[in-house]
């Protein structure tokens, strides 16, 4: 069986996806504890500020285990309320290869095109697979994810222009500030979203940039890069004074930016407004920073207005993605179909080979070595010949696997092993 479920910024609030978030070594954890119940299956967790998704494949012999089981596992290694279940989605076999290919492709994401997601199935996929948590079918399942969302980006216009969340972010800076040369910026974090947030700071004008990092290191690295100014998380309260726009980007477990500390800023910036735009889940800010007087703080599904602009200009290419994903999933489908078949098809010419071997054996005595070779090349041709056609018409009467009564009957038919599934 496979499948994925999950939760997106469609399905469920930015409350529940921060308590569903996975960092790596959850991930491990999570994955070797349910592969100690079920040995044989395959499981990629994907987790990232949209979506958190487990991706799996069971053999028959874990059929039992339903969309259920699966979320709530991950529902109590979380520690969350039973009820979360009905904001997670489920999709199983053709739906579930669909919905991976279109999350690569970045047609499921918020911002349509957006290209650090398919970064992000890759490093999904790396964590499990090194671990020898994907075998035949996931392997090839997310190799193939790679390339479509590869083809949709370079075959269509899908992630022309804002194609990320960090761009929404400045779009959304840039319609609260007309002149971004004039407002001081703080940058808390220097990951990948963080640079791309300095990128598109930089091509819209902004002047003073500051950069907080806990690896201050790396802080400096990008602030040599940008020409910003990199500064220790330590300093972030007096930043908070100087700095008029404020973006959050980090994969810190625990709130970065307190209350108090926010009031304490405003206090000495006497009621100067101050914009946080925050796009970490879990979230830097502290709820309660929003309540203050003067305060406007921006959470990452807050950017869907700008999002929403953006897909109005680029949802024609929806459709010519569409086409590749649809083809790719067929494509994929059928492969997975017709390993159903593999088992029957070598059980075929191993029994078939073996009558063959066995009446060899018994002419041996009977002819010469130049006659027996004669009988051995013809007896193989005709194997060959009635095999073929036997492997045809079972692919076309089980529609390529699908149909496993047929499967079922041949197996029967030639005394193969696996005849009596019932």
């Amino acid at each position: 069986m496979l499948g994925v479920v999950g939760v997106n910024y469609k399905s469920s609030s930015l409350q529940l996806r921060e308590q569903l978030v996975f960092n790596e070594e959850e991930i491990v954890e999570l994955v070797g504890a349910m592969r100690k119940d079920e040995p044989d299956a395959e499981l990629v967790v994907l987790s990232t500020c949209n979506r958190t998704e487990l991706y799996f494949n069971l053999p028959e012999s874990c059929a039992h285990r339903d969309f259920n089981y699966l979320i709530g596992r991950m529902i109590r290694f979380k520690k969350i309320e039973d009820n979360a279940r009905r904001y997670f989605y489920t999709y199983g076999e053709q739906e579930a290869v669909t919905h991976l290919f279109k999350v690569a492709s970045g047609l499921n994401s918020m911002v349509l095109g957006e290209n650090q997601i398919l970064g992000q199935v890759k490093e999904a996929y790396r964590i499990s697979s090194s671990r020898k948590n994907t075998r035949t079918v996931l392997n090839r399942l997310f190799h193939r994810a790679f390339e479509v969302g590869k083809r949709v980006r370079t075959e269509t216009a899908i992630n022309e222009g804002a194609s990320s969340v960090s761009y929404a972010a400045v779009e959304l800076a840039t319609r609260i500030f007309s002149n971004l040369s004039a407002h001081p910026v703080l940058l808390i974090g220097a990951g990948e979203t963080g640079e791309l947030v300095l990128q598109c700071l930089r091509e819209r004008g902004s002047e003073h940039i500051h950069i907080a990092n806990r690896t201050l290191e790396r802080a400096q690295n990008l602030s040599e890069k940008y020409k910003a100014e990199a500064v220790s998380m330590q300093r972030l309260p007096e930043f908070l004074v100087h700095c008029d726009i404020i973006v959050a980007s980090t994969s810190a477990p625990e709130q970065l930016v307190k209350v108090q500390e926010v009031k304490r800023a405003m206090e000495q910036r006497h009621g100067h407004p101050m914009f946080f735009i925050d796009l970490s889940v879990p979230r830097d800010v502290d709820e309660e920073v929003k309540k203050l007087e003067n305060v406007f703080v921006y959470d990452i599904d807050d950017l869907e207005a700008v999002v929403a602009h953006n897909y109005e200009k680029r949802k024609g290419e929806i459709e010519k993605a569409g086409k590749i994903i649809t083809q790719q999933t067929k494509d994929f489908y059928n492969w997975l179909s017709s390993m159903s078949l593999s088992p029957t098809i070598t059980g075929l010419k191993v029994k078939l080979s073996a009558i063959i071997d066995e009446e060899l054996n018994s002419l041996k005595n009977k002819l010469s070595e130049s006659e027996l070779e004669k009988v051995s090349k013809f007896a193989n041709y005709v194997q060959g010949k009635y095999l073929g056609l036997v492997v045809k018409n079972l692919k076309k009467l089980s529609n390529n696997g699908r149909q496993l009564e047929y499967i079922d009957m041949v197996c029967r038919l030639f005394e193969l092993q696996g005849g009596d599934r019932n």
